[in-house]
């Protein structure tokens, strides 16, 4: 199962700029989507959702510490507004995001 859970990150980093809805993500892993969110947490400790969204904004600091703009940044990782993802940039690291 490790194997099987290994190859769902990295079928998650290719497409983390991309919608990522469990459905999809159950049925390239083969499963159903209740066993698919068991067997992750179980495994990695965190919910799916948890994991995606740690892996958008970690992606999306470095692309900020690239200079690359909030507003492009934002929408890049799925978020619907500036605001938005202001707010849960500083959740997840307890800063402001830096602005270039």
């Amino acid at each position: 199962m490790l194997k099987e859970l290994n190859l769902v990150i990295d079928y998650i980093e290719d497409h983390l700029t991309e919608e990522l809805s469990l459905e999809n993500i159950s049925n390239y892993a083969g499963v159903s989507d209740y066993h698919f969110r068991n067997i992750f947490f179980y495994l990695s400790g965190w919910t799916l959702s948890e994991y995606i969204k740690n892996r958008r904004l970690s992606e999306a600091n470095k692309d900020l510490l690239n200079a690359e703009k909030v507003t492009d940044v934002a929408f890049k990782y799925g978020y619907q507004s500036v605001d938005g993802f202001t707010r849960a940039f500083k959740k997840w690291s307890g800063f402001l995001p830096p602005m270039f």
